[in-house]
């Protein structure tokens, strides 16, 4: 994983295709209100000028409502889809921060055998992956302290029975060392 991909969390693709969806819900609800414009408009004026007039003063009226009506509810009908997107995206991001949140939590209560799982579509899904990394590295880390933690017991032991404990006393400084380069790359 490059540098510049590993402290991206959430993917540069998210807002644009948001963006993108969201315009294209607004010029569809544009098209189709133009579409039944265009085919209320097809009416006949009249015969004669006074019928005319009569009839485009109706048709002023019945424009305006009709225009109240369509754009009322093509404006409904988007803010509605528009909604409905937001949500899903969210859902997205709400979701997968709260799991994370849990699995730091159970981190911190020393249940470092947990990891986390999200969706490939979800949002912060290179986050996961990073924190489960981490989770790994740190067990690793955390085990090989056990296991130096286990041979400097067994030397204290040899060396309680022993009354020539140069060896042993040279096994624990040794074993000291190793358990402190291993801590040693965590800024405490």
């Amino acid at each position: 994983m490059s540098d510049a991909r590993s402290y991206q969390v959430i993917d540069k693709s998210y807002m644009r295709m948001m963006v993108i969806r969201c315009a294209l819900i607004f010029f569809a609800g544009l098209l189709i209100t133009g579409g039944i414009f265009f085919l209320m408009m097809r009416q006949s004026i009249g015969p004669t000028y006074s019928e005319g007039y009569r009839m485009l003063a109706q048709l002023n009226r019945d424009i305006f409502y009709k225009s109240l009506v369509i754009y009322g509810s093509t404006v409904l009908v988007a803010l509605g889809c528009i909604a409905v997107t937001i949500m899903l995206y969210s859902h997205r991001v709400a979701g997968p921060v709260y799991r994370l949140r849990l699995f730091a939590g159970s981190i911190g209560k020393g249940e470092i055998s947990t990891r986390v799982t999200l969706r490939q579509t979800d949002v912060v899904h290179p986050l996961a992956k990073e924190m489960n990394r981490m989770n790994d590295n740190f067990r690793m880390t955390l085990t090989a302290v056990m296991l130096e933690m286990e041979t400097l017991e067994k030397q204290a032991e040899l060396l309680e029975k022993n009354q020539d404990g140069r060896e042993a006393l040279n096994q624990i400084r040794e074993g000291a060392g190793r358990i402190s380069t291993l801590i040693g790359k965590y800024k405490l």
